[in-house]
């Protein structure tokens, strides 16, 4: 990939993770134990009545921050699996060509 098909891939994730975590919070369960800002646990009920008001109470809850919970936690558990996709493509690429 080139660098800017590798900047148009970082800008399409980052924009569309905001729907990724509302599409987790839908599906999640009504009851979560959370850790608070202050290391304590917190019982959190969660039941959304639909997407919009999904997106009106992380908006008012967490602000624009609250769409990117996750987001650094993901980058790292994706980075590895493509570096590793990435090495696995071009040796594969590299051992068909030798093979010709």
């Amino acid at each position: 990939q080139t660098n800017k098909q590798k900047y148009i891939h970082r800008v399409a994730s980052t924009t569309t993770y905001p729907i990724q975590v509302i599409k987790s919070r839908l599906q999640q369960r009504s009851q979560n134990l959370e850790i608070t800002a202050d290391g304590r646990y917190q019982v959190v009920h969660r039941e959304y009545t639909g997407v919009v008001d999904c997106v009106r109470r992380i908006w008012i809850r967490e602000g624009v921050f609250g769409f990117f919970k996750g987001c650094l936690s993901n980058a790292v558990r994706v980075a590895p699996s493509a570096a590793i996709t990435f090495v696995v493509y071009e040796s594969t690429m590299d051992l068909l060509d030798e093979n010709r």
